[in-house]
């Protein structure tokens, strides 16, 4: 952003209740009321950020997957969370809506905790969220997004950490029902090349996690994994 002429700002100090979300949020609210020149288009509260999926992420899905089951998407803003999940409450009702978070995240509830990686899961309660359009939430620990991360760049595809946070509750939560003659899609919101230095670090992965987080880490057979960007 930098080398495109911005200037870019750093908060180093997380808020007591929001932790670093919410002091992010702070600054910016304090930056727009200081100088009427500034524009916060606001992810986190602008119904855009679910419309737009609502019009075209999940229209896209439901054409492709007619007979869908199970659609597993990641909670951050909750922008493509809520969009998905209005489109198919309204046209699809028997889809199951499951989302999936990180633990330590308030998204949900529960008290926060440390996270590491930056993407899905929140210090402070998404504004667009409505709960009662989600039929289950799925939590996932970082290390094991980290070695679904991994499970999935051995077979070729370098995803990130929220891709690898979806994953892993996906695969969680089908091992745990009955998925016989079941369609089941999981939303991948990021790739691996912004995670480089951190998810597929060895270095950074030991001093967070500890030595043996990838250590007897079972491949999971992956049958078929296709990406769509939108």
């Amino acid at each position: 952003m930098e080398a495109l002429g911005s200037e870019v700002h750093v908060i180093t100090d997380a808020d007591a209740a929001g932790g670093f979300l919410g002091a992010r949020l702070d600054y910016v609210r304090a930056l727009c009321a200081s100088d009427d020149r500034y524009v916060w288009l606001n992810q986190y509260t602008n119904q855009g950020n679910w419309r737009a999926h609502y019009r075209t992420t999940a229209p896209a899905i439901a054409r492709q997957f007619p007979q869908l089951d199970v659609l597993f998407v990641g909670a951050g803003t909750t922008g493509t969370l809520m969009g998905c999940a209005r489109y198919f409450k309204q046209r699809h009702r028997s889809v199951r809506i499951v989302a999936v978070d990180s633990v330590g995240s308030v998204t949900f509830g529960g008290p926060p905790g440390r996270r590491m990686i930056p993407g899905l899961d929140a210090g402070v309660r998404p504004p667009m969220l409505d709960a009662s359009l989600i039929d289950e939430v799925v939590r996932v620990d970082e290390a094991n997004a980290i070695r679904a991360c991994h499970r999935l760049a051995r077979r070729g595809f370098l995803f990130g950490g929220s891709t690898g946070t979806v994953v892993s509750g996906a695969m969680d939560w089908l091992s745990r029902h009955d998925t016989g003659g079941l369609t089941a899609v999981a939303i991948a919101p990021d790739m691996g090349e912004r995670y480089l230095d951190t998810v597929y670090q060895t270095n950074w992965i030991e001093a967070i996690y500890g030595n043996d987080v990838l250590r007897g880490d079972a491949d999971v057979p992956v049958q078929a994994l296709h990406q769509t960007a939108f």
